[in-house]
């Protein structure tokens, strides 16, 4: 019979409450399909377990946030019972099979019934996403140029309107979204591709991931939902993106700070927005870490196309080095270290010492 134990920690969003985790806290949450994104940071977090009080996955979309969670032994049930995640946020809870139970005065109070994410559910789940596939994808195509259509006028009216500046003229700078595998982008890309001197910019909560590898931003550019007061206070020029309506949620977190910022109004993502900035400040070359490029992870934001970011990156031209999935060539980096490594230790000297000592000898010298 398995049993999972913990500190049940409850936020209606999920970005918020993986900044209350602490390892072997079970996460409770409430996110419709867990996205990879989402599933990274509660790995992170170090969850015990997850509980949605949504489906994590429907199988309506391809995804593979709950398949990263139980290949890192994070068990994962969905909720049957509404209502319960503010019932046992901050309390020790237990999970026996598929039941929840709440300790209380010596007894165990059950609270709700729980459906369990198992490999073989997780297949035909998986199955069942990938037969619309193609539909899918027609439709979002279709999306993505209807928008791009309609959006055209506001992106470039935006755009002519923007005034010109010069903070950022000649340099690099590489913008970081918080994405799937955006850590393991960053952590190769900062040591294997971008230049020391490139200016950093964080978009939103991506900011934290950052300065955990000690890449501190200059520009945070975003709503400011996920971002932690600590990164908001670490020096970085502050920008709250504006959507096309002018609404600026953001400002409330930066006020609770007492931080000053500005706005950027622009049509789409505040990667976009990002984009956007660097542009008109004259950088000459883009590195995008963890930014959206998939129908998959459109769908998982809610998004049924990617019309502002289609214009976005058409707009950027050659500036634009997308680096989603870079990490991905460590491990041939790593294969060609170990077949470099097993060749030193069989021929200790380099083949020119090699052929000298054969000259020496007398021997015939080989290539």
């Amino acid at each position: 019979m398995e049993k999972w134990k913990g500190r049940a920690k409850y936020h209606e969003r999920t970005k918020k409450l993986v900044k209350t985790i602490t390892p072997g806290d079970i996460a409770v949450l409430s996110h419709e399909d867990i996205d990879a994104a989402a599933a990274d940071s509660l790995i992170r977090a170090g969850a015990g377990a997850v509980l949605n009080m949504k489906v994590s996955m429907s199988g309506s979309i391809p995804q593979d946030g709950v398949q990263r969670l139980l290949d890192s032994n994070i068990a994962v049930f969905d909720i049957q019972t509404k209502r319960v995640g503010p019932c046992i946020h901050e309390r020790e809870i237990e999970i026996i099979e598929n039941r929840l139970f709440l300790p209380y005065s010596g007894r165990f109070l059950e609270m709700a019934v729980l459906t369990r994410y198992t490999e073989k559910r997780l297949a035909d789940l998986q199955k069942q996403a990938e037969a619309k596939r193609e539909q899918l994808l027609e439709s979002f195509i279709k999306n993505s140029l209807t928008h791009a259509r309609q959006e055209l006028t506001s992106f470039l009216e935006q755009w002519h309107q923007w005034e010109t500046g010069s903070s950022l003229s000649g340099r690099d700078v590489c913008i970081v979204i918080r994405g799937a595998d955006y850590m393991k982008d960053l952590e190769y890309a900062k040591k294997h591709i971008l230049p020391t001197d490139l200016c950093p910019i964080a978009v939103d909560g991506a900011a934290d991931g950052m300065r955990e590898i000690g890449l501190c931003p200059d520009y945070i550019i975003g709503d400011m939902d996920s971002v932690s007061p600590e990164s908001l206070h670490c020096g970085a020029r502050l920008f709250v993106h504006q959507g096309p309506c002018g609404k600026a949620p953001g400002f409330s977190q930066i006020n609770h700070c007492n931080l000053d910022a500005e706005t950027i109004q622009f049509i789409g993502l505040s990667e976009d927005a990002a984009a956007a900035f660097a542009l008109k400040e004259g950088a000459s070359r883009i590195y995008m870490v963890g930014g959206h490029r998939d129908m998959e992870e459109y769908f998982c934001k809610g998004r049924k196309g990617m019309g502002s970011s289609l214009l976005m990156r058409m707009l950027a031209g050659s500036r634009f080095i997308d680096l989603k999935g870079v990490h991905h060539a460590q491990k041939r980096y790593d294969k060609w270290w170990k077949k470099k490594e097993k060749f030193r230790s069989r021929y200790p000297f380099h083949l020119k010492e090699k052929t000298a000592l054969r000259r020496l000898e007398g021997g015939r010298s080989k290539t």
